[in-house]
């Protein structure tokens, strides 16, 4: 049986409470009381690792040994295409802690398909959710749309997004994309 914190239900149904409130809001004032980032920080190191710290958290990616990485820890595409997953998996905690569904085992697969070619991105992104629940099927299809309207990178990917960047160089400010 998979166990859900009960500060997962507590946060969760707080949330879907204020999000239900926020309905008549303008998307100005939904930015405004919602609006939330997330910054990662990655530092290059030999052999193409790389370092990433988000807050108190570290954690590696490498390249493929093919591609002359050490093929230690996950790549950038891989990094990428897991949030799917993982997000997803928090949304379906919530819901579930929420709704008080039992959840005996939960799985999410991904795959990303796209073009190895030089400015191309992910065409199709597939995804497969295994759960393993004695609740009724109609209950987890429910759950399932649920878990998946909820997530931020599912959303994202639908719907593509705008990116923007910036060059530094030397510390100084070199180019914004």
């Amino acid at each position: 049986m998979v166990e859900f914190p009960e500060e997962v239900k507590e946060s969760a149904a707080r949330a879907y409470k204020e999000w239900a409130e926020a309905e008549g809001l303008s998307d100005e004032a939904r930015k405004a009381k919602f609006g939330r980032a997330v910054r990662v920080t990655a530092k290059y190191l030999p052999e193409l690792r790389k370092e990433l710290r988000a807050g108190d958290i570290t954690w590696y990616s490498d390249s493929p040994k093919a591609g002359g990485g050490k093929g230690e820890h996950p790549s950038a595409l891989q990094h990428f295409i897991a949030g799917l997953p993982l997000c997803q998996m928090t949304h379906y905690a919530e819901r579930a802690s929420v709704w008080g569904l039992r959840v005996e085992d939960l799985e999410v697969s991904v795959i990303g398909r796209y073009l190895a070619i030089a400015g191309r991105g992910f065409d199709h992104v597939e995804y497969e959710v295994r759960i393993n629940s004695p609740e009724p099927p109609e209950k987890i299809k429910e759950l399932a749309l649920a878990a998946a309207s909820d997530c931020y990178v599912t959303n994202t990917l639908k719907r593509s997004c705008r990116v923007t960047g910036r060059i530094i160089l030397n510390g100084e400010s070199l180019a914004e994309l």
